[in-house]
């Protein structure tokens, strides 16, 4: 039989369940192989950035293995066409993959297992990309949280030594002479210089590494408040990593816990956890509700009457809303491929508040645009700042872009470092420069409406009519 594992969403070999499974179902009479496949066509949204961090990824994968005597097969078509073509060469085959829970992911897939089974095969799917299985983490009678904090709570209360355990994987094990070997259809490295590499984030096991180590020395102590300082580099900036699984969410955990250890379980360190646990939170929604894929959580709220203005989404797409901490945000998140977390609630918030655009274009635009983009991160957060989601928060929670810009980056650092126009304007008008006099703006060398925009809406205006409108939904019967 040909044994295939299939890299995914684990581009590892460190810590790797569904790596470890493969490797004990592989006999002594089976042929084997490596396989990652190249399907522009399964990425949901494409995006430069975050194709040139997946191939950095897939490059270091493939040189770890060849250092084990291994090879990387990459090929490119769909994945029911690949495996009908080894089928139809090397006759029964099985294929180990990481569980992927999203609706177009278990559509895929499905198709695969029907194909495999049909031609006496398999396909074994191993939950891998979060800490916690999905029948676990669930209320007590077996239904989903739909809240936080209550699914919080039980995720600390069952996680236990056997979550955190090591897959410790032993490539040794397997016999190197019945290792097959495609030809490739794939140039990667030619493929790899089309696409834009200036991104923030570089891809690569070795460099997730590097950042959780870097993370735990010198940024976690201070980690609770500096994480929501966009001019401060407070945050682990592993979301990439966990994504592509250059580093398992074991790991994270692991290092966690040994930090808590040394330093008394602060609240530095609680906070780091929180947000590991959010993204095991937004997984389960996903798995559990897979119409959010492209429809509210809360469904009444599919009712809003969303306003759909190209001009005004175009103009914060751009970066363009006369709101500095907006701004920046989205002109970090074009240039870089990233934005500060604290910020994507900002600009999501406003497009969603301010503007009253369909939360489903910004989660489309961050789509396009992010290095680190998780369908269900995304998805959730958007959710939230559009108050569509599961969160227990009314709608009329929306922040004030003007507050949230002197609380958060009260020296306009952050938004100087995006917005180079404003580099001159006082601090006292870096959050509204529509607010300064004639010959300030001359002083400075920025004429509102002519070197950097006036603000496209009136915020206090525009927040009562998404109140409104949030509230008319909200009293149907």
């Amino acid at each position: 039989m040909l044994k295939v594992f299939w890299f995914r969403k684990d581009l590892r070999l460190k810590d790797n369940k569904t790596l470890l499974e493969f490797i004990d179902s592989v006999g002594v009479d089976d042929s084997f192989l490596f396989l990652y496949i190249k399907n522009k066509n399964s990425y949901k949204y494409f995006g430069e950035k975050r194709i040139a961090f997946l191939h950095e990824c897939i490059f270091e994968l493939g040189i770890e293995l060849e250092k084990n005597k291994l090879k990387l097969n990459v090929l490119s078509g769909s994945s029911e066409e690949i495996f009908r073509n080894l089928i139809n060469k090397f006759g029964k085959t099985e294929v180990f993959a990481g569980r992927q829970i999203e609706p177009f992911c278990i559509s895929r897939d499905n198709k695969n297992k029907k194909l495999l089974e049909e031609n006496s095969g398999r396909l074994n799917l191993i939950e891998d990309i979060n800490m916690v299985p999905f029948n676990e983490s669930v209320k007590d009678n077996g239904t989903p949280y739909t809240v936080f904090t209550p699914f919080k709570n039980k995720f600390l209360r069952i996680l236990s030594p056997v979550h955190y355990a090591e897959s410790k994987v032993n490539l040794s094990k397997l016999n190197r002479k019945n290792e097959l070997q495609l030809n490739n259809n794939f140039d990667f490295e030619s493929e790899y210089k089309k696409f834009d590499k200036s991104g923030f984030l570089k891809g690569g096991r070795s460099n997730a590494v590097v950042l959780l180590n870097y993370f735990f020395k010198s940024k976690i102590k201070n980690y609770a408040v500096d994480r929501d300082f966009p001019a401060i580099e407070g945050t682990s900036l592993l979301s990439a990593h966990l994504h592509f699984g250059t580093i398992s969410i074991r790991e994270c955990f692991r290092a966690y816990k040994e930090a808590a250890k040394d330093t008394k379980g602060t609240d530095e360190i609680y906070k780091w956890r929180e947000e590991l646990i959010w993204r095991e939170f937004y997984y389960s929604i996903t798995y559990h509700f897979p119409h959010v894929i492209n429809s509210a959580f809360k469904k009444d709220y599919d009712k809003v009457k969303w306003n759909y203005d190209k001009r005004m989404f175009k103009l914060w797409c751009e970066g363009k809303t006369g709101f500095p901490i907006v701004d920046a945000g989205m002109r970090q998140l074009n240039k870089e491929g990233w934005m500060h977390n604290r910020v994507r609630m900002i600009v999501a918030m406003f497009l969603t508040k301010d503007l009253l655009i369909d939360w489903r274009w910004g989660e489309k635009y961050f789509a396009e645009k992010l290095i680190d983009l998780d369908f269900s991160s995304n998805n959730g957060g958007w959710q939230w700042s559009a108050s569509t989601g599961c969160d227990a928060q009314p709608y009329f929670r929306i922040f004030n872009p003007y507050l949230q810009s002197k609380k958060y980056d009260s020296d306009g650092i952050y938004i100087k470092r995006y917005v180079p126009e404003l580099t001159n304007v006082k601090t006292k008008y870096i959050h509204n420069p529509s607010e300064m006099p004639a010959a300030e703006q001359s002083a400075c060398g920025v004429i509102i409406g002519n070197d950097y925009p006036a603000p496209i809406v009136n915020h206090s205006e525009v927040s009562k009519i998404a109140i409104e409108t949030f509230k008319n939904i909200k009293n149907k019967p």
